[in-house]
C-alpha cells in the first residue's frame, strides 16, 4: 500500500508540472507579443537546450561523534545527488550516500573497536512550488548495521524507506552554487528501536 501511494504521489507531481507548463496557450501568448517573448526568455534561462545543461548537482556531508557509558561512536560520510530538469518545475534523479563508522567500546578484556561502512541508494523527484521552496519525494535502500544478540556480531541490514517532505534552497540557480536544507518524513513505520520519524538534511547544490 505504501509503495502504491508513493508511486501515485510521483505521478501526481509529474502531472502537476506538465499542466503548469501548458497553462498558457500559444494563442493567448501571441495576444501580447512582449509577454510571449519574455516567457520564452524565462524558459531558456531556467532550462537549457542540451542534456548536460539541464543537470544539477548537490552534496551533503555527515560528521558526528558521540561518547558516553564507556563507548564512543564516530562517523564521516558524503551524500551526492544528481538531478535532471524535466521542465522548469520538476527534477528527477539518483541520490546516494556512503559513510565510514567507528564504534569503540569497553569490555572485560580491554577496549574493542568495530569499523564498518554504511550506504544508501535511491531515486527522487523534486518540484519547485513557490520561490525557493520545493517538495521532495524519495525512495531509498538503506544499508545499516544491527547487533545480532545471538552471535554478538554486527550484521548488515538493508531496508527500503520512502520519504516525503520539502526544503528551502538559498542562492544557486543557473551556473551558480547554493545551499539547501530539507525536512523529510518517513512514510513507513519504524521497524527498529531508535528509528526517527523524520530526517533533516543540508548541503550544497549547483545549477539547481
Amino acid at each position: 500500500m505504501i509503495k502504491q501511494s508513493f508511486l501515485l504521489l510521483l505521478l501526481s507531481m509529474l502531472s502537476f508540472a506538465a499542466c503548469a507548463q501548458s497553462g498558457n496557450t500559444e494563442e493567448q501568448a501571441k495576444d501580447d507579443l512582449d509577454y510571449y517573448n519574455s516567457d520564452n526568455d524565462r524558459d531558456r534561462v531556467q532550462r537549457g537546450d542540451s542534456f548536460g545543461s539541464n543537470l544539477w548537482f548537490g552534496a551533503g556531508a555527515q560528521l558526528g561523534f558521540q561518547a558516553g557509558n564507556n563507548q564512543s561512536f564516530f562517523q564521516i560520510g558524503l551524500s551526492p545527488i544528481v538531478g535532471y530538469k524535466i521542465n522548469n518545475i520538476v527534477s528527477v534523479g539518483p541520490r546516494g550516500s556512503i559513510a565510514y563508522n567507528s564504534f569503540k567500546f569497553a569490555t572485560n578484556v580491554g577496549d574493542e573497536t568495530e569499523k564498518f561502512v554504511t550506504w544508501s541508494a535511491g531515486a527522487f523527484a523534486r518540484a519547485k512550488i513557490l520561490g525557493q521552496f520545493f517538495a521532495h519525494a524519495e525512495y531509498s535502500l538503506m544499508n545499516e548495521r544491527q547487533r545480532n544478540f545471538q552471535t554478538g556480531e554486527l550484521d548488515g541490514v538493508t531496508r527500503a524507506i520512502p520519504f516525503l517532505g520539502g526544503g528551502l534552497s538559498q542562492g544557486g540557480g543557473i551556473g551558480a552554487a547554493g545551499f539547501e536544507i530539507l525536512l523529510l518524513f518517513r512514510l513507513s513505520g519504524a521497524d527498529r528501536i531508535g528509528d526517527s520519524p523524520f530526517e533533516i538534511r543540508s548541503g550544497l547544490n549547483y545549477n539547481f
